[in-house]
């Protein structure tokens, strides 16, 4: 390994030995981790690189194109396998910011989801910077610094990288780690545990695992949807997904999803007729068409017991739980006003309807960073535990 400011780990020997002597440093309780990858024209995310700085100070950039170029293909193993064992390792917390896609590439390496993560995005939820906070945004807050972004649309691919996209690289860890300092020192306990709540929500592996039959639930636009038209949406959400993993090609390429809203609403009966779809690209209907009017075929043919069951309706709410609903909506509008939130982020009405009629609130509905923001207050509220004053133009929580 090459020391100069940082360690740079371009052999599956060199990762070993930086990997283990992380997980065997009694001093290193921590480490600050964040990847780049591509994926502008592929299904999975390719790894393109990982840069960590450890709570000792030490900065490295593992160059998993090199690692895997250079390794041993008769060992059996995984060239990045020694990675794996540090992600996976739990008395080592791997601190990231934005982490969903950086576990989602890295879980690809072996399908073993990393363990012990903390997410300082999730934790600036409760420093006031607002639902999905960017890196730069939070560390020019937070630690009066200002990092330079002017490769975040470079090709992480190429070969050797140039001295401003390793500096760039290294700057996502070197910040971080102060960042998660200053988490630390900031948050109450209540507000880490909720954090932590929902970093354990995130390692779920059903968010990362591709499930062609669930394909459906992902499509936007669908609440509505009648028993039939949810059917063709599943059936043309399933096709997309298996023809795009198997061609490692972004889903929507071929088909997006205002395309199958369109066509679950006025299925066409010929392929012709595909031609008429809003949005719809010709070369596709060209060469998949007569595929979709089968899979539409097939929908009509079906028993309709065997389409999927809308969802069910939420009873209207009464006149009285209007009342209540405008009151603590008129709250939730405050604490998203005082921590930069959306509205629709932090609560919306069907979810607060059904606090409201929750009779047993030992279970919360709402978890994690929301449970910690709202979802306590509401419960107390609804109890007349605590009750709303305006002070000073705002609204404010009194204990009754």
């Amino acid at each position: 390994m090459k020391e100069n400011a940082y360690l740079s780990v371009e052999t599956e020997s060199q990762l070993r030995h930086y990997c283990q002597q992380i997980i065997d440093n009694p001093e290193i309780s921590w480490v600050a981790i964040d990847t780049e990858f591509v994926r502008v024209d592929t299904y999975f995310a390719e790894l393109s690189l990982v840069q960590i700085q450890d709570c000792l100070g030490q900065l490295a950039i593992i160059d998993p194109i090199l690692i895997t170029q250079s390794a041993d293909d008769t060992s059996g193993r995984h060239p990045l396998h020694a990675l794996t064992e540090l992600l996976t390792d739990p008395n080592t917390l791997k601190v990231f910011h934005s982490a969903r896609q950086d576990i989602e590439v890295l879980y690809q390496l072996e399908d073993k989801m990393p363990v012990s993560i903390f997410d300082t995005q999730l934790a600036a939820l409760f420093l006031k910077h607002g639902e999905m906070a960017g890196f730069a945004r939070v560390i020019k807050e937070e630690l009066g610094v200002i990092i330079d972004k002017n490769q975040t649309r470079t090709n992480w691919h190429h070969r050797p990288l140039t001295p401003e996209q390793i500096e760039y690289a290294l700057d996502d860890v070197r910040y971080l780690s102060p960042l998660y300092e200053q988490c630390l020192k900031s948050l109450t306990p209540d507000e880490i545990g909720a954090v932590t709540q929902d970093c354990a929500a995130m390692l779920d592996k059903t968010l990362y695992t591709p499930n062609p039959e669930n394909a459906g639930a992902k499509v936007k636009g669908i609440k509505a949807f009648k028993a039939k038209q949810l059917a063709i949406v599943n059936t043309l959400a399933q096709w997309r997904e298996q023809f795009a993993i198997t061609q490692n090609q972004p889903k929507k390429w071929v088909m997006d999803d205002d395309v199958i809203t369109h066509i679950a609403k006025r299925p066409p009966i010929t392929m012709e007729a595909l031609y008429k779809v809003p949005q719809i690209k010709s070369s596709s209907v060209k060469a998949y068409g007569a595929d979709w009017v089968e899979l539409i075929d097939e929908v009509f043919q079906q028993s309709p017991d065997e389409w999927p069951a809308p969802a069910d309706k939420v009873a209207n709410p009464t006149l009285q739980e209007e009342a209540l609903l405008q009151l603590c909506m008129a709250y939730a509008q405050q604490v998203a006003i005082d921590y930069r939130l959306n509205l629709p982020s932090l609560i919306n009405r069907t979810d607060l309807l059904a606090i409201l009629r929750q009779e047993n609130s030992e279970e919360p509905l709402l978890k994690g960073w929301r449970k910690q923001l709202i979802g306590k207050d509401l419960i107390l509220i609804k109890s007349g535990q605590i009750s709303l004053k305006v002070e000073q133009e705002k609204i404010i929580l009194i204990e009754n």
